[in-house]
């Protein structure tokens, strides 16, 4: 009997075995899917496209797609993923009310995967808003605009590196994080969620946080900070600012330390 029980205990431990390297091989391929349509595979063959859009001035990301924006004298796109999934990766711009925006993402009815993350470096002269609604993360390189809002809708990432803006607008809904470093004369943040907004080190004039639900919030004011909490969310913050709150929850505003 108990040669038995060693063989069939022995055989349990192979099948856990190769069930964790089935799931660790699993792990290096992503798929992003609208309307779980067609499923394409990637192929391997990475290449780079050059995207003729037009001007735009705001980016909007859907997927799990890497975006680099950088300040530059016109309007570029370029993407670089698997060769055959490369007509299934849509760029558009479109008008909206206040400018244009392109937009990425899969093309509808289709499912992307590959285990090469499709990455795109975008240049433009000016940035007036960024946006992800997915696992998507963008980076912004050193930028000096006018008034910027970064949007979050899920698990994405938004992180300006060396801002210089009149105003910096954050809003985060989900589990996402907005990471911001530089100058601007004022800054907003928004959280919806467990998301976190990471700006000690975007100095601002005037900072005003509003949080609803357990995401923390770090901010930089040197004049005015104004915030209003309705959950367990915590702000810290940098600078001497006069500052006004209002507090309903377990939430709490304290200096950061240095």
């Amino acid at each position: 009997m108990e040669p038995a029980m060693n063989t069939t205990r022995r055989l349990f431990v192979r099948i856990s075995a190769l069930g964790l390297v089935a799931a660790s091989l699993c792990g290096t391929v992503q798929a992003w899917s609208w309307n779980n349509g067609e499923r394409i595979t990637g192929n391997g063959d990475m290449a780079t496209e050059a995207r003729d859009t037009g001007a735009f001035d705001s980016v909007s990301l859907t997927g799990g797609f890497n975006v680099v924006i950088r300040q530059g004298s016109g309007n570029k796109v370029e993407v670089k993923a698997d060769r055959n999934l490369l007509p299934y990766i849509e760029t558009r711009v479109v008008d909206g009310g206040k400018g244009r925006t392109l937009q990425i993402g899969p093309k509808k009815n289709t499912s992307l995967s590959t285990s090469n993350n499709p990455s795109f470096v975008i240049e433009m002269p000016a940035l007036r808003g960024v946006s992800v609604a997915g696992s998507g993360k963008v980076k912004v390189e050193a930028m000096k605009t006018g008034g910027v809002d970064a949007d979050i809708a899920g698990s994405g990432d938004i992180r300006f590196a060396g801002l210089d803006a009149e105003r910096l607008g954050m809003r985060v809904s989900g589990s996402g994080d907005i990471v911001a470093a530089g100058r601007a004369g004022s800054a907003s943040v928004s959280i919806a969620g467990s998301g976190d907004v990471k700006a000690a080190e975007l100095a601002a004039d005037e900072v005003k946080v509003t949080i609803a639900g357990s995401g923390d919030a770090q901010v930089n004011a040197t004049k005015k900070l104004n915030v209003s909490i309705a959950g367990s969310g915590d702000v810290r913050y940098a600078g001497s600012p006069e500052i006004s709150s209002s507090i309903a929850g377990s939430g709490k505003v304290r200096r950061l330390e240095k």
